[in-house]
């Protein structure tokens, strides 16, 4: 089995800091990137519970959800023949 020899030490400033520089450049991306949705998130999140508050408030909602009206029943009645 043959050995490779020792990797030897850059000693030139320039070449062993190129490398490191473009790593950590991606590493503080993604820090600010995984900062910005967790912010966009809590952002979003915060608008979601400000909305039923305040329709609370004032008794009304913005969607009431499904509702059974003639129109529908009369599409219901075409749909069975």
């Amino acid at each position: 089995m043959k050995f490779s020899p020792v990797p030897t030490l850059r000693t030139d400033p320039s070449d062993s800091q190129e490398p490191r520089t473009g790593r950590r450049r991606v590493v503080v991306g993604a820090g600010v990137a995984a900062g910005a949705a967790l912010a966009a998130a809590a952002l979003h999140r915060k608008l979601d519970t400000a909305a039923p508050a305040a329709a609370a408030e004032t008794g009304t909602t913005s969607a009431e959800g499904y509702r059974l009206t003639d129109h529908v029943r009369r599409y219901y009645e075409t749909t069975r023949t």
